[in-house]
């Protein structure tokens, strides 16, 4: 029995509830490393829960304990979110230890992990488009910044996710107010604002090696185009493929990946704006396109990995992600949207977790609450 271990110290992050379903689904005997009330753990698709705190101390000792004690038992330790990952990458310094814990190979590389500048960095050290960049300090004034950058510009605190910690500047005269905005400075990275196509992406790695990936237009944002998405669409891009052979393998990728392009129609580039080691939501969802990540986890489990999944179609598939969805028609008016959601349009109650009513009463109380929130 091929033995993964999946494990999230965010106990209120969503994203992580549908992930044991895949790794059930692809044969895998599941155990769950998590706080009790952790969305990881309510779902029925694990085998045991192992029970540790929310405490970056006391969870780190867990888990380091767990897999020294036998370090052979895991076939897999996937670290489900960024929180998690931090942690991890900066309390690992065995790099035996790192290649078995953290979702990478190459510990030279470890600065991309949960960090802006470090895949900044490394995009510039591997030759891979990426847009112009630079690590602010109090030393750059606006007019340094404006001859190093063209604007609009963004700027990003180094670790934040989901959106959380961007920033738009449109003007070097409004770069004073933005940066007054910014309550940590540390490793604040300024990069051009690149006007393009915006790209999803999630991938599957092993040990570098492209094993499966999905590539989407974004339909829609929860709230801007710096947030989290709620709608997409599908489809096969064999440019993507090719620039994500190259990532892989010069980065040292292992394992899941949420990965973001900038598609620039007049320059013909691509530019790599986001790589989060990670799994997130759309990844379970990835059995309504034709790029199914649990045979891609399959393929792992089974060795094969020198072969690329390929997709039986080129059929463009629209998915869409249930609460964060309605969540989205509700804030912002979209009646349409609702209505969709509500006459089954284009079958979306396919992507309500009915297969799972652990998953679905979670859901639905969260979405309660919410909603109360507002109107209270």
């Amino acid at each position: 029995m091929y033995n993964v271990l999946l494990v999230s110290i965010m106990g209120i992050f969503d994203a992580t509830a549908e992930i044991p379903f895949m790794f059930k689904r692809a044969g895998c005997k599941v155990d769950v490393f998590c706080a009790s009330h952790a969305w990881l753990r309510c779902n029925r698709f694990h085998d045991k829960w192992i029970e540790t705190s929310e405490d970056e101390q006391e969870f780190k000792t867990n888990l380091l304990n767990l897999v020294e004690k036998d370090p052979d038992h895991y076939d897999w330790i996937v670290l489900l979110d960024d929180a998690t990952i931090k942690l991890m990458n900066d309390s690992i310094q065995s790099e035996e230890l790192f290649k078995k814990i953290l979702p990478i190979t190459k510990i030279q590389n470890r600065e991309i992990l949960s960090s802006k500048i470090g895949l900044s960095t490394a995009c510039k050290k591997y030759g891979i488009d990426t847009p112009q960049f630079i690590n602010y300090s109090e030393e750059h004034d606006i007019e340094s910044i404006s001859q190093k950058l063209h604007f609009p510009i963004l700027l990003k605190q180094d670790y934040s996710f989901s959106g959380m910690g961007i920033q738009y500047c449109a003007n070097p005269s409004l770069l004073q107010n933005c940066l007054d905005n910014v309550t940590n400075k540390t490793n604040l990275v300024l990069q051009e604002f690149i006007e393009g196509e915006d790209i999803g992406l999630e991938a599957l790695f092993r040990e570098g090696e492209l094993i499966a990936y999905n590539c989407a237009e974004i339909l829609e944002y929860m709230y801007d185009k710096f947030s989290f998405t709620t709608r997409r669409k599908y489809y096969l891009n064999e440019e993507i493929e090719s620039l994500l052979r190259f990532l892989g393998k010069n980065i040292g990728l292992n394992g899941f990946a949420s990965i973001q392009y900038i598609y620039h129609k007049e320059r013909k580039i691509y530019y790599l704006v986001e790589v989060d080691a990670r799994t997130n939501m759309w990844m379970a969802f990835s059995r309504f396109t034709k790029n199914n990540f649990i045979d891609g986890i399959k393929k792992i489990v089974t060795g094969d990995i020198y072969n690329i999944m390929q997709p039986v179609s080129t059929k463009k598939v629209e998915v869409a992600i249930f609460d964060r969805d309605i969540r989205r028609c509700i804030k912002h008016k979209d009646y349409k949207g609702l209505l969709q959601w509500m006459f089954n349009y284009k079958g979306y109650w396919k992507f309500i977790p009915f297969y799972d009513m652990n998953i679905l009463r979670k859901t639905l109380k969260k979405m309660f609450y919410d909603f109360s929130q507002k109107v209270g």
